[in-house]
């Protein structure tokens, strides 16, 4: 490695964990840990949210998922977060913020009843923990072919970073060092797409190359059968379930909304994260397409964008964006961690544990943030085996996304949404997207079938079962009149 790019290295890993112990001053209750004492300004939350989402699947993965398939990898920034970020912003964020919650799971309990906030958070924290494991697993990628690191070093290094912050910081700590990360991945993403098109000849030898050698990679929208991202798929599954699900319902997205300093900031963040998305696919998607021009040797797609960083870029900026890749995946790592935590201490203990001492959240939230983060390290080198983390962990969503986002439209759209239907349709919906994935659904597909049949349960067995009181529904619903 060349001196500048150590130096910048282990310059950002220094700043990175002094801000968040810095921040961890600040930290004297569960509020704190959990919603940074509601302090947040909008422009922060902001770009955290841009740094949580650009996570292992979205930038690692969405690069290797570009040279494999081309530029359709787009619509899952354009289909898949823009429209549902900008309904997140004016519908879903005031609801949560007139609840008053904590967390979506939370949200969920006040509007159906108790064993729906389990079951919600349950589902949401284990897929957390394979996120987490994802993120190690990305980022061990990342220094194996840029370092040479072993995937257990790899691993057991940022683990150890992510976990110092993470643990004595809190929220707060989160989101300013994601708002650090997203600043520098943004630098580093334009510095390869400029330096990139230089290598490859000019931007008409790079669009000749792509065109001639790949021209499939150039469509949009991918033919009806295909197998991972077919066309009627990506607008139901994708545009209609799993983006408006992970956009509105997310605790990894959503957390630190909940945490901002008002109502205003906490809406006007999601937009202006709304904003930066449009140039998020320009940062991705391009990273491999350059490396399928540039004809990469490489033995996972996953490694396509590691493969331009270490190849493309002179020192100094090779070790910028070398950084802007694992401030990307560690935004993710440290906002799985903080929410999961969230959900396991407030959703799932607070609820099962009857004589439960609040004063001891802060105590168990860090404890739980420790053995998640450890847990995560333990799974993370089997992550391999699975193929592509992109499609991974989409498919992993798919399994529980349709039926989550039908208890949250009729939940906040209708009055006469009731507990039990709503605890039907999440007990039976869930093995009902098990079953399809298992007889070789396409996610997409799953996601919005699953919908449907929510729609349908929670519709028809509310017929048949009695609401919450009118006074109770006043603040959980979008419209009060």
């Amino acid at each position: 490695m060349h001196p500048l790019d150590l130096a910048i290295i282990v310059g950002y890993l220094v700043l990175i964990v002094f801000v968040g112990l810095r921040l961890a001053k600040r930290v004297h209750d569960a509020h704190d840990f959990f919603l940074a004492g509601r302090s947040l300004a909008w422009y922060v939350i902001g770009l955290s949210i841009i740094g949580t989402n650009v996570s292992a699947e979205g930038y690692v993965g969405a690069s290797g998922s570009a040279y494999s398939v081309g530029i359709a990898q787009a619509n899952f920034e354009w289909i898949g977060a823009i429209p549902a970020m900008i309904l997140a912003a004016l519908v879903f964020i005031p609801v949560y913020w007139r609840a008053g919650v904590y967390s979506v799971p939370e949200y969920m309990g006040q509007r159906y009843n108790q064993g729906v906030r389990v079951l919600v958070a349950l589902i949401a924290s284990v897929f957390g923990i394979f996120a987490i494991a994802v993120s190690l697993w990305a980022i061990a990628l990342t220094l194996q072919t840029y370092l040479e690191w072993p995937i257990w070093v790899g691993i057991l290094v940022t683990g150890t970073v992510v976990g110092l912050y993470s643990i004595a910081g809190g929220l707060a700590a989160v989101a300013f060092t994601d708002m650090v990360q997203v600043l520098i991945m943004f630098l580093g993403g334009l510095a390869i797409v400029w330096l990139g098109i230089s290598e490859s000849g000019g931007t008409a030898s790079f669009v000749e190359t792509l065109t001639t050698e790949n021209p499939d990679h150039l469509s949009a929208y991918l033919p009806a059968d295909h197998e991972q991202f077919p066309w009627p798929g990506v607008i139901l599954g994708l545009g209609i379930v799993l983006s408006p699900a992970y956009w509105c319902a997310s605790q990894a997205i959503l957390q630190r909304t909940m945490g901002a300093r008002s109502a205003w900031d906490a809406s006007a963040s999601m937009m202006f994260a709304a904003f930066g998305k449009t140039l998020v696919p320009l940062l991705i998607v391009f990273p491999g397409l350059l490396a399928l021009v540039m004809h990469a040797d490489i033995a996972y797609p996953d490694m396509a964008l590691p493969w331009v960083v270490k190849n493309v870029l002179p020192p100094g900026l090779s070790g910028l964006m070398f950084i802007a890749i694992i401030a990307a995946l560690q935004s993710s790592l440290d906002s799985g961690l903080n929410s999961t935590s969230l959900m396991l201490t407030r959703d799932i203990r607070g609820v099962l544990m009857a004589n439960r001492n609040p004063d001891n959240d802060l105590k168990v939230g860090r404890m739980l943030t420790l053995v998640i983060l450890l847990g995560g390290m333990l799974f993370a080198p089997l992550i391999g085996d699975f193929g592509g983390i992109y499609v991974f962990l989409q498919t992993l969503l798919s399994l529980f996304q349709g039926p989550t986002l039908a208890l949250l439209v009729l939940g906040a759209f209708t009055r006469w949404a009731t507990p039990t239907a709503g605890l039907a349709a999440i007990v039976t919906g869930v093995p009902l997207a098990a079953v399809l994935t298992w007889l070789g659904w396409n996610m997409l597909y799953v996601a919005f079938t699953t919908f449907v049949y929510a729609m349908l349960a929670l519709t028809l067995t509310s017929r048949y079962t009695t609401p919450l009181p009118t006074a109770a529904l006043d603040r959980l619903v979008f419209s009060r009149g």
